[in-house]
């Protein structure tokens, strides 16, 4: 799902046109959006399925993201100081406990926003469900809650303030954690199953969404009306395609065998995620220069950024043992500040 999910996110920042056929099969949503849903569900779903100390949990998930994701920022800023005389400070919100979701825009480097927005999961999980069970009865409240809370912040006219929230993602985020003891099993005839029918209910929420008129508006599109009415049913719409997406991928994926090269690309994702928006910015252009057709230009160019990245990370990961920073890090943070946070075990 995050090998998965990336690709789609990947696509989607590459193909950004919405009135390409890709950003039109999860409407009101962009099809890239489905792929965060994945990464929001199968979060929760591992989380779930943590024995550890929840403290600890919350420490070495968070790690990679603030070492990474900060050593990445201050490279950008270096480079865009010197290029365009601007240090991208907004890359750092995310930083400060993923205050960036009160701003009605993404950071300079716009896929950073998920880690504001991972942090608050992180938080949620660790104060409020590490140690409990997640029963239907959660999500459906988690579902009212989302889309009252949606539904009124797009009234607002903040969209993207809607989108990063945690309440955008907390339906899907508790059904990975209610599902967390379906496991990986081997089914590639009813992991195939499922995939086809995930392509007929694409297919077919395609055909009838389209002729709704959503708007190429991001990240939430709009309906063509002025009622007030409009808010409550995109939002519905929205958790809607995020769940039944979600849900038939996961069903398939978890059927599906596995392999080494999925491995590679779904621990890629991090690093893919932070770096792969600044690289678009400043290289496509050029790279499109030397193809007559656009599309085909596009095609390549998927594939150059999404195998080059995870090279790249593989690379990164060899030359950086970041366990073992982890781990000096871990020794500090128990030392000096254990004392004033709260601890909850499992």
């Amino acid at each position: 799902m995050k090998a998965v999910g990336m690709l789609l996110i990947l696509i989607g920042h590459i193909i950004g046109d919405p009135k390409n056929i890709y950003n039109l099969l999860a409407q009101p949503t962009f099809t890239k959006q489905i792929g965060v849903a994945f990464f929001v569900f199968i979060t929760g779903w591992g989380l779930a399925n943590e024995t550890r100390d929840s403290l600890r949990v919350v420490f070495n998930r968070l790690f990679p993201f603030y070492f990474y994701g900060v050593v990445f920022a201050v490279i950008i800023s270096l480079l865009f100081l010197v290029i365009k005389g601007d240090i991208n400070e907004s890359n750092y919100l995310p930083f400060i406990l993923g205050v960036n979701v009160l701003f009605d825009y993404f950071p300079a480097n716009p896929t950073t926003w998920y880690i504001g927005t991972y942090i608050h999961m992180l938080l949620f999980w660790y104060f409020f469900i590490a140690g409990k069970a997640v029963r239907p009865r959660h999500i459906v409240i988690a579902f009212l809650v989302e889309n009252l809370i949606r539904t009124i912040i797009l009234y607002w006219g903040r969209d993207f303030t809607a989108y990063m929230i945690l309440p955008n993602w907390i339906s899907v985020f508790l059904l990975g954690m209610y599902l967390h003891d379906r496991k990986q099993v081997t089914a590639p005839f009813t992991g195939v199953s499922y995939l086809l029918i995930l392509g007929m209910v694409v297919t077919a929420w395609t055909m009838i969404a389209n002729p709704m008129g959503f708007d190429g508006s991001f990240p939430f599109r709009s309906l063509p009306y002025d009622q007030i009415w409009r808010f409550p049913v995109e939002s519905l719409l929205t958790s809607a395609t995020y769940i039944l997406y979600t849900l038939l991928f996961f069903e398939a994926a978890r059927r599906l065998p596995g392999n080494r090269v999925i491995v590679f690309f779904a621990e890629a994702t991090l690093i893919t995620v932070i770096v792969h928006m600044p690289i678009i910015y400043e290289t496509h252009k050029f790279f499109y220069s030397f193809f007559d057709d656009k599309m085909t230009a596009r095609i390549v160019y998927i594939i150059v950024i999404y195998i080059g990245l995870a090279f790249f990370s593989m690379m990164l990961n060899r030359r950086i043992n970041l366990k073992s920073l982890r781990e000096r890090f871990w020794q500090i943070f128990e030392t000096h500040l254990m004392k004033f946070i709260p601890v909850r075990t499992r």
